[in-house]
């Protein structure tokens, strides 16, 4: 029993004794962190305690008053561990203050303060070196690791680059500021210092800080400290070291915009340093980088910057235009392969990118914002001074048939050979065609076609900027005459060889044609970008100049050579399609055809209001083809026939189109005819004669289309609400259009507005209608009914409106804008010939509009309010204006319109005609009345005929005692429209009446076998011969009393036509 409680007290202890153990080392482990700490405190004792808050802690800047500075040499002892301390605990802040310190003692006169005195002691020059060096060795990895999220951190970056540039040369300290001989030795012993920065690694991290600088609209830092970093970054440049040049040009000057922040001196740096230069020999060396290697979101920034410096550094562009052509050339043709437009196919998602638009790369925001800086900087490319360079000395060397290579360059060969394979990659050899005739050997591309290829593929890449890259170009009008002049030479060499399809042509008369469609046959030729640059640039520029320009200053062309022009670009066209070169699917992906017909499109709608050649008749037609055969090839629905018609109509005359028109239309017709059940269905409809508009729209509105091709009949109601007495045979129907068009074209209902010369186009403010879309679509039902039926109206509608109608003709906004609005007209002609700084005038490519006393701004372009308009783009905010003002006011009402006018004509008749062969079609020409013509298809009732005195003395009044106004009167009158039918009065519907009436209108039974009888043998009754002659528009029947005087009638006629009188209905 004992020794089982011995056991147990035995076992008692020993889990006391465990327990003991166990609490004596949990309370071990809380007490060791005090004990080590308390240890460390115990080590350091004495040595930093009070230094540091003491001494850094208060260098929070470089304020100098109320700072303490540490003595030289306690800064030699102790700093160096405050030095490695911060770097073992990433303590940036210290070290900042540190340098801030420093960079203080620098400016004390006194020897024990000042740290340039331990440079100059033997004793204390290799520690104060060690400590520079090893403030040096941490600064390029801090910068990389600073992204810029904190204000604190950008107060760092300032502090250590400031730190850098103070020790980098001895020329400010103050100590030696006075001792040149000093300062020799102190500036190679910095020299030494500076070399870490030097190194391949320690310089890519200063280069890739400087971007994260600069990679936003602002800069993170300010610009002194961008400045700063990047001479910091250049002085190695001055001597040979490869290595380092290529982390320059791969990171440095991949940079956003990086030039944009230099200052003066630092421009002028990279003048003195040849640093251009040198970077144009890299990458020509290195060509693979640019063509395959970089990143192409880098690549663009390299373009930007090599943009940047030919715009600050002419004279250099000027030696190496070879070089820098090239690299822009292949750097653009990178960036374009990314457009949605190359490569929209590949995916459906895109981004939107600042420069290209649509873009397949994304982009973080504040690169978005470095881009616009960055588009600021390929702005330059097309600036005044960039173009005047780039063209004027190739213009000067264009007689140089090969590459001429100068200051050790490579060999022509391999210039030659390089700039081919350039232009293979902007796009010179796309085409599929361009496989074909591989036998006919084509010479390498010479200078002027590469740079003419560059701006084109600009155009095609930056689309939303293409009006203002045109008006850079277009700013000196002396680069459209030489490119011109250029072209001609060009033309008189190259066009004898032409091959069989293509007739040789008179290069001295039209221009280089011939030549021009062997690059239509071969899209790869050198000289189609030149083509097209000029094509497009003229289109741009023709059409905005006034007439006072073009016939009286003849800038920037001669009348004469606006005639070869036209003349060119008319011959090429039409040899293009007739000779099958362009066919219906290529004519609008065909970029040399597409450009040249814009511009023929242009110089043809400038020729129809004053023509360049008054004298001759047939300036637009071809002699080498009939118009007889166009039609027949049309009328055959061959594919060069009817492109040639739908591109080219006006080979055509005139009447020519009118005949093939209304056959199209009769044919229609009897479609229409065939596919309803009843052949001989109509539409009846009632109408209050004070709601025309209003049942009109309701009654038509609701018909389809094939019903209101075929009759309608109209009965009218009176103001009483009783029917009208007549029976509708065409010529009431003829009376309802004629009243409803003239109330819908009234300026006071405010659907249309009219110019002051009596123009119409939609009014701005016609939503104030209910339903005002609705209202122009059935307007331009009406409209396109009156011409579907040969119905002439009196309605003379804007160019605008009738190019809209016709789809595929393009008007000049500025052109039409002398007649809807003058007095911005004249406003803007100001603008474009203002020739002091646009920055005067204050404007912005915006536009504040008045809507019923409601002031809105509209921006012309994205964000335009905050786009100064400058003497480089104010080219582009003249069309941009006109464009707004002319179409996109009142864009929906002209589709609405369009819709309405298009539903009952088809837009493949429309093409036949230009805008003022429509406005013929609508209204007659603008001519005297053919007399001979009207007496042959006249119809006479009521006793008269042909050998009737009265009517004798009708058609001797018209002809001889009446003015050509009034002759436009008397048809008015008649008709209702002062103009005569284009194809003759054989065609007016309904035929021209006159007949011979006794009594007043309400009175008039219609004719009897007495009134003929009287009428024939010009009998008298009653009192016929005091009224005055009436017509029935409707029908166009003059009712002529049975006057026995000459000079009765003609006084009676006078006053009817001048008094608006007799519009009845019989």
């Amino acid at each position: 029993m004992d020794n089982i409680l011995r056991t147990l007290q035995k076992n008692a202890r020993e889990r006391e004794e465990e327990e003991t153990q166990r609490r004596r080392i949990e309370l071990a482990h809380k007490l060791e962190p005090y004990l080590i700490g308390y240890l460390t405190r115990k080590k350091f004792h004495g040595k930093i305690k009070t230094f540091r808050p003491t001494f850094f802690n208060d260098f929070n800047d470089l304020e100098k008053s109320n700072k303490t500075l540490l003595p030289v040499a306690q800064m030699l002892v102790k700093v160096p561990r405050v030095i490695e301390n911060s770097r073992e605990n990433k303590d940036i802040q210290m070290l900042c203050n540190i340098c801030r310190h420093l960079i203080i003692s620098i400016d004390s006169p006194s020897k024990e303060i000042s740290f340039v005195a331990a440079f100059l002691n033997k004793d204390t020059i290799k520690e104060a070196t060690s400590l520079i060096t090893s403030i040096f060795s941490q600064i390029p990895q801090i910068l990389c690791s600073i992204n810029g999220e904190r204000a604190a951190e950008l107060k760092q970056w300032q502090c250590l680059i400031h730190f850098v540039i103070v020790f980098s040369s001895s020329s400010n300290w103050l100590l030696v500021r006075n001792a040149p001989q000093v300062q020799t030795v102190l500036n190679g012993l910095c020299v030494k210092m500076m070399s870490l920065f030097y190194e391949p690694k320690g310089y890519e991290q200063m280069a890739t800080s400087l971007f994260v600088s600069v990679n936003g609209h602002k800069p993170l830092i300010n610009v002194e400290t961008v400045n700063a970093q990047f001479s910091i970054l250049c002085k190695p440049l001055k001597t040979e070291n490869p290595e380092l040049f290529s982390i320059f040009v791969l990171k440095v000057l991949t940079c956003p915009a990086l030039l944009v922040h230099l200052n003066a001196q630092h421009v002028e740096l990279l003048k003195t340093t040849k640093i251009f230069e040198k970077t144009l020999h890299w990458l020509r060396a290195n060509a693979e980088e640019i063509e395959t290697g970089m990143d192409v979101r880098l690549l663009i920034n390299l373009l930007a910057n090599l943009v940047h410096f030919a715009y600050i550094n002419d004279k250099t562009l000027e030696s190496k235009l070879y070089e820098w052509t090239w690299a822009v050339g292949v750097s653009l043709s990178r960036c374009t392969e990314l457009t949605v437009k190359h490569g929209g196919t590949k995916t459906s998602l895109h981004y939107w990118h600042p420069v290209f638009g649509h873009y397949l790369l994304p982009i973080d925001k504040r690169t978005e914002g470095a881009l616009r800086n960055v588009l600021f900087q390929l702005k330059m490319l097309w600036s005044s001074r960039v173009v005047r360079c780039l063209f004027g000395n190739i213009m000067e060397n264009t007689k140089t048939a090969s590459f001429s290579v100068t200051d050790g360059q490579k060999n022509s060969k391999d210039i030659s050979a390089a700039f081919s394979k350039l232009w293979r990659k902007l796009g010179g050899s796309t085409d599929s065609a361009s496989s074909s005739s591989k036998s006919e050997s084509e010479p390498p591309p010479t200078l002027i076609a590469i740079v003419c290829q560059v701006y084109m593929t600009a155009l095609n890449t930056m689309v939303h900027m293409k009006g203002e890259i045109i008006s850079g170009l277009c700013r000196d009008d002396q680069l459209l005459k030489q490119l011109w002049t250029y072209l001609r030479e060009w033309g008189e060499k190259a066009g004898g060889t032409s091959g069989s399809i293509f007739n040789s042509s008179n290069a001295e008369q039209w221009g280089p044609v011939s030549a021009s469609l062997q690059s239509l046959k071969r899209p790869s030729s050198p000289h189609t970008a030149t083509l097209r640059l000029f094509v497009d640039c003229a289109a741009a520029i023709i059409s905005i100049l006034d007439e006072e320009e073009i016939f009286e200053k003849e800038t920037p062309f001669s009348n004469k050579e606006l005639e070869s022009i036209c003349k060119y670009v008319n011959i090429f066209c039409f040899r293009s399609i007739w000779s099958g070169a362009v066919d219906e699917t290529s004519a609008n992906t065909t970029g040399l055809f597409h450009s040249m017909h814009s511009l023929l499109t242009v110089l043809y709608e400038r020729d129809s209001r004053r023509s360049f050649a008054a004298n001759d008749s047939k300036f637009w037609l071809i002699s080498e083809v009939k118009p007889s055969s166009l039609t027949i090839e049309y009328e055959k629905k061959s594919g060069k026939g009817v492109l040639m018609m739908r591109k080219m109509a006006h080979l055509v005359p005139i009447k020519d189109r009118m005949l093939l028109f209304r056959r199209q239309v009769q044919d229609d017709k009897n479609r229409v005819a065939t596919s309803l059940n009843d052949p001989q269905m109509q539409t009846w409809i009632t109408v209050q004669r004070n709601r025309i508009i209003e049942d009109g729209f309701n009654h038509l509105s609701k018909l389809t289309i094939p019903a209101l091709k075929s009759t309608i009949r109209v009965k009218f109601v009176n103001e009483q609400g009783l029917d009208e007495a007549g029976i509708d045979q065409d010529g009431v129907f003829k009376e309802f259009l004629e009243l409803t068009l003239k109330k819908v074209f009234d300026p006071q209902l405010n659907l249309f507005s009219t110019t002051s010369t009596g123009v119409l186009y939609p009014s701005p403010t016609s939503s104030l209608h209910d339903d005002h879309l609705a209202l122009f679509t059935f307007v331009g039902r009406m409209l396109g009914k009156a011409v579907y039926e040969g119905i002439v109206v009196d309605v003379q509608l804007a160019p605008v409106l009738l190019a809209a109608v016709l789809g595929s003709h393009r008007l000049c906004a500025f052109d039409e804008l002398s007649q809807l609005d003058p007095e911005l007209y004249r406003s803007l002609t100001f603008v474009k010939r203002y020739e002091g700084e646009m920055a005067d005038l204050s404007l912005t490519f915006s536009v504040d509009e008045d809507f019923m006393g409601k002031i809105s701004t509209v921006d012309l372009v994205p964000s335009g309010r905050t786009i100064s308009v400058t003497n480089e783009n104010k080219i582009d905010y003249v069309h941009r204006m006109a464009h707004h003002r002319v179409f996109r006011r009142t864009q929906e009402q002209c589709k609405a319109f369009v819709t309405g006018m298009q539903s009952i004509l088809q837009p493949t008749w429309l093409s036949l005609f230009a805008p003022n062969d429509l406005q013929c079609l609508i209204s007659g020409v603008n001519s005297d009345i053919d007399l001979a013509d009207l007496k042959r298809n006249v119809q006479y009732f009521g006793g008269f005929h042909g050998n009737h005195r009265l009517i004798k003395w009708l058609w001797d009044i018209l002809e001889n005692k009446f003015t050509s106004e009034e002759r436009k009167l008397f048809l008015k009158f008649v008709t209702s429209c002062s103009r005569p039918p284009v194809l003759g009065f054989s065609y007016l519907e309904p035929p021209f009446s006159i007949r011979c009436v006794e009594v007043s209108d309400d009175q008039d039974q219609g004719d009897t076998l007495g009134s003929v009888v009287r009428g024939f043998l010009a009998l008298r009754k009653g009192t016929a011969a005091t009224r005055l002659p009436t017509a029935s528009t409707c029908f166009n029947l003059l009712k002529l009393p049975n006057y026995n005087k000459k000079s009765l009638l003609l006084e009676k006629l006078r006053y009817a036509i001048h008094a608006g009188t007799g519009f009845e209905l019989s």
